[in-house]
């Protein structure tokens, strides 16, 4: 039996997107679990999101990289940030408890696990939080990850990148729910999207399954009720903008 491993980034405090994911990578058979970054920052529920993760973790059925909004809580990033972003951190550190904070500080930047790279951004000087949005960055991405599969998240685009003959890195725009074959003879790159912020004008969550023996990827599209995620987020006193970008997806 072929073994799914489900692939979710930028999570961002969202429970109600991280419960509603989790409950459909079930459904499509997920038994391993990659989280790629991003946990925390933007939305409410930042101490319930980073227990799930822990627990998952301790489980032995995940494992999980730091992203820079991790890294934020425990790092002085106000001028890498815009204010409402710094404003949600601010927060955020105020409602971990120290064995959360300790989870995260735990974190890796990058894993390897046989042909599979994963990173919250591009394997290419990870620690600097370079995005991976065109066939350039993607190729550099690729050639310092070293490995057949690279995942990562930090866009909140969900794309995919494949090795062409003549060994560059070209896009391809996924469409929900269809297996895309990533053979193994190619190198690829795959930015799985955002779980808890989605940015490409869609609000359902966004995670991906990848099949490593049948060698397939498909990304998954989830409704959740992201007017209840924006209300707690008002609620919590975070700028009303974080609130209405999950609405709008922008």
């Amino acid at each position: 039996m072929s073994e799914r491993i489900g692939l979710f980034a930028d999570i961002h405090s969202n429970l109600e997107a991280l419960d509603a994911c989790l409950e459909r990578a079930g459904e499509l058979g997920v038994s391993r679990m990659v989280f790629l970054g991003d946990l925390v920052g933007y939305n409410a529920d930042p101490a319930a999101v980073v227990d799930r993760i822990a627990a998952l973790v301790a489980s032995g059925r995940a494992v999980a990289v730091m992203g820079n909004h991790d890294q934020a809580i425990f790092t002085d990033h106000s001028r890498l940030m815009n204010p409402a972003a710094w404003t949600a951190t601010e927060w955020t550190r105020a409602q971990l408890n120290a064995q959360q904070l300790d989870f995260l500080k735990q974190l890796p930047l990058i894993l390897k696990d046989g042909d599979a790279c994963y990173v919250h951004a591009s394997a290419y000087q990870p620690e600097s939080w370079r995005y991976v949005n065109n066939d350039v960055s993607a190729w550099q991405c690729a050639e310092h990850s070293g490995e057949i599969y690279t995942f990562v998240g930090h866009e909140h685009d969900p794309m995919l990148f494949y090795q062409t003959e003549i060994g560059k890195l070209r896009r391809f725009k996924p469409h929900a729910g269809k297996e895309v074959p990533m053979p193994s003879h190619r190198r690829w790159v795959a930015v799985v999207g955002s779980v808890g912020q989605p940015r490409d004008g869609l609000p359902e969550a966004c995670f991906a399954v990848f099949d490593p023996r049948e060698q397939h990827m498909s990304f998954q599209r989830v409704p959740y009720d992201y007017y209840t995620a924006a209300e707690k987020v008002r609620r919590a006193g975070l700028p009303d903008s974080l609130a209405d970008r999950l609405i709008t997806a922008d």
